[in-house]
């Protein structure tokens, strides 16, 4: 009995081989069809004796690129004949599977050559040619997929231009094995994979894509969205960012945010300091001053305050304000401790005195802030109404209306 079973499992596998090879004969025939050809040979994709053949993988990648070509043709001649539309998804998909298939062939035929299977590898270079010739257009459909909202594609694509830099078919051609726009649509891959939240992609594209001198601070932004729950992880892509891309504010601003959080004042001083002996840049300069501000150290504030108005820019009226606070805040303090004590105490009086001279003195510089930025009402509106009231000034009034209280 058990010889019979044999004898019949053996029949069934000779059939079911003889199937799959009839599968990629057939799909050869319909080549004039390179649609039908291709969803013919899918079948041969996936059965291990035909799957183990790198002729299966080539046939199934000629086939897209014919489909590809052939829309790619249409784009082209759309320009002179209107009736000459193209598909460009159809055209893009058939790009990516091309990619797909021709690498998967080059996984294959190595691995026979290394069991020796095979003498030598016969399809790589015409492939590698192939693909090296088309490599760029996964870029631009990536773009295209990207600028529509539809992100997965545009992680694909743009995916499969940096994974090909890596393939072994492409160790030996520096023009894509060293290619520097590799890092730049990794950084592209990141952005379109933190859109659908993959995070693996994020990180995994994004440790290429930060690399790249421009645009690498787009994929240092998306790792920080995906590390905000790792404080260790999220620093560490802060620092970076704000290390390699001092000009965007958005890893400064978070650095800052968290030593201020923190109450590690000093040690965003001391990186700070570090930024600004690079580059006096006006924002550098402001973050200084509000750390500064929480140190108490006045003097120092309003120093930097200067050189901020001096400079111009968005910052001024910031800049203004936080000059004002200095005045405003110290004599906030003493209203506080007057509130505590008897009009007849005699410190009470010199305490008002102290009050009208700071108050005297931050009213112009919230004036200024108004004036450079008048739509701001949060940014100087409470606090010059307050400075108002207290030294009994005439305009009260009419800031109260403005404030609509």
């Amino acid at each position: 009995m058990k010889k019979v079973l044999f004898a019949v499992a053996l029949m069934f596998g000779a059939l079911t081989v003889s199937a799959q090879q009839s599968v990629v004969k057939e799909a050869k025939s319909k080549k004039g069809n390179p649609v039908e050809a291709a969803k013919i040979i899918e079948a041969a994709l996936t059965n291990p004796e035909t799957a183990n053949d790198p002729n299966t993988w080539k046939l199934a990648g000629d086939f897209q690129k014919a489909i590809y070509d052939a829309e790619n043709e249409k784009m082209y001649l759309s320009a002179v004949d209107k009736s000459k539309v193209a598909d460009t998804t159809k055209m893009y998909n058939s790009l990516a599977k091309l990619f797909e298939y021709y690498l998967k062939c080059d996984e294959v035929e190595q691995a026979q050559v290394a069991s020796g299977a095979l003498k030598k590898a016969k399809l790589r270079k015409k492939n590698a040619d192939a693909l090296k010739a088309v490599r760029m257009n996964l870029a631009a459909g990536g773009g295209d997929a990207y600028n529509a909202g539809n992100y997965k594609a545009a992680l694909k694509l743009f995916g499969l231009f940096v994974d090909v830099a890596e393939a072994p078919m492409f160790a030996e051609d520096p023009a894509v094995s060293a290619d520097t726009l590799t890092s730049l649509y990794a950084a592209y891959a990141s952005l379109a994979a933190n859109m659908i939240e993959d995070k693996e992609n994020v990180i995994k594209y994004g440790n290429i894509g930060k690399e790249h001198k421009d645009e690498g601070y787009r994929s240092l932004m998306c790792m920080a969205e995906v590390y905000a729950g790792d404080t260790i992880k999220w620093l560490e892509v802060i620092k970076e960012g704000a290390e390699k891309f001092p000009a965007q504010n958005y890893f400064v601003g978070n650095l800052m945010d968290y030593y201020m959080n923190k109450g590690m004042v000093d040690e965003g001083l001391a990186q700070i300091n570090q930024l600004l002996a690079a580059k006096e840049d006006p924002y550098y300069l402001y973050i200084k001053g509000v750390l500064l501000n929480e140190k108490k150290q006045y003097d120092e504030v309003m120093s930097v305050c200067d050189k901020i108005i001096a400079i111009g820019g968005d910052l001024a009226a910031e800049a203004y304000t936080l000059k004002g606070g200095c005045y405003f805040w110290q004599g906030q303090a003493i209203v506080e401790e007057n509130s505590t004590l008897q009009i007849d105490d005699p410190k009470y009086n010199t305490n008002e005195a102290k009050i009208k001279d700071l108050f005297e003195q931050a009213k112009p510089l919230y004036e200024k802030a108004k004036e450079l930025e008048p739509d701001n009402k949060s940014l100087w509106g409470n606090i010059l109404l307050s400075i108002y009231w207290k030294l009994n000034s005439p305009e009260y009034s009419n800031l109260e209306k403005e404030l609509g209280y």
